[in-house]
């Protein structure tokens, strides 16, 4: 039997910041979306016109593995390296029911709670999906 992972990526940009909206599996296979969409986000727009934060919003994510988990911390290194600094969020209630070796992994990055989030100014909302 074949079982198809995807990923869908919504970004919400403005000038201060810029959200990714995940919904899917993070995984080995769905992973390199979403880090070549970080690239995209942090090297568009040269400093300072670009966006200074940006969060990568997990609440929709239903299924983890460590290479996905992997792919995050790419993520984060890479904006570091453009001078973005880049956060995690959505993982309220749900770091318990993680495999330990995911949740170990999700300590090394940087998380905020939704209600640490300050919103971004109006959005403009791109919707990408993808199949790995």
């Amino acid at each position: 039997m074949h079982s198809t992972f995807t990923i869908q990526l919504a970004v919400e940009r403005s000038p201060r910041g810029h959200v990714v909206r995940a919904a899917g599996e993070l995984s080995a296979r769905t992973g390199g979306r979403l880090i070549r969409l970080v690239d995209k986000l942090v090297d568009d727009t040269p400093r300072p016109a670009g966006p200074r934060a940006l969060v990568i919003d997990l609440a929709q994510i239903r299924s983890f593995d460590t290479d996905g988990v992997e792919a995050l911390r790419r993520a984060y290194g890479r904006a570091g390296s453009a001078g973005v600094g880049l956060c995690l969020t959505g993982l309220d209630g749900r770091r318990s029911l993680l495999p330990h070796d995911v949740d170990g992994l999700l300590d090394r990055l940087p998380v905020v709670g939704a209600t640490e989030l300050a919103p971004v100014d109006k959005p403009r909302r791109h919707l990408a999906a993808a199949t790995a």
